[in-house]
C-alpha cells in the first residue's frame, strides 16, 4: 500500500502489514456494539450522546478502531480482549428507562429482577476491564 508522504513509517508500515484487515474488524465490532446499545436506549444513552456531543461514544469507541489499523501485531491479542470485554459490556451494561432499568439482551421486566441486578454488576465490571483494557492498548500502540 502507498502512504502519502505525511504519514509516518510506522503508520505505513502497520497499513501495509494486516493493520488494515483488523481495522475494518474494529470498525464491524464498533457497529456491532451501538446496535446493541440502541436496542436499549435510555436515558443514560441520551445524556452519554447529546449532553456530551458525542465525544464519550467517541472517546470510548475511537481508539479501539484507531488501535485496530495502528496496533502491532503483537498487541492483537489484547485488541482481541478488547472486543470481547466490549461486546460484552454492550450487552449487559444497564440503562435508566423511564419504568426502571434496561438490558439489551434481558425484557424490562427481567431487567428489574435479581437476574437483572446481576447481568447489570457484569456490564459494569466488563465496562470497567474494556476502559482499562483500552487504556493499556492504546498506550502500547503510541508507544510501541
Amino acid at each position: 500500500m502507498v502512504c502519502p508522504e505525511t504519514c509516518s513509517r510506522r503508520t505505513a508500515k502497520a497499513l501495509s502489514t494486516g493493520g488494515m484487515v483488523m481495522g475494518w474488524v474494529q470498525v464491524a465490532i464498533v457497529v456491532v456494539v451501538i446496535g446493541a446499545r440502541l436496542r436499549a436506549a435510555g436515558w443514560l444513552l441520551v445524556a452519554g450522546v447529546l449532553f456530551t456531543f458525542g465525544l464519550l461514544p467517541l472517546a470510548l469507541l475511537g481508539p479501539l478502531v484507531a488501535d485496530g489499523f495502528l496496533a502491532p501485531h503483537a498487541a492483537w491479542p489484547l485488541l482481541v480482549v478488547a472486543d470481547v470485554l466490549l461486546l460484552i459490556s454492550a450487552l449487559t451494561f444497564p440503562d435508566g428507562g423511564d419504568n426502571g432499568p434496561l438490558s439489551p439482551i434481558l425484557s424490562e421486566a427481567a431487567a428489574s429482577s435479581p437476574l437483572g441486578n446481576r447481568v447489570a454488576t457484569a456490564g459494569i465490571l466488563t465496562g470497567a476491564a474494556y476502559v482499562t483494557a483500552l487504556v493499556v492498548l492504546t498506550v502500547w500502540t503510541v508507544v510501541g
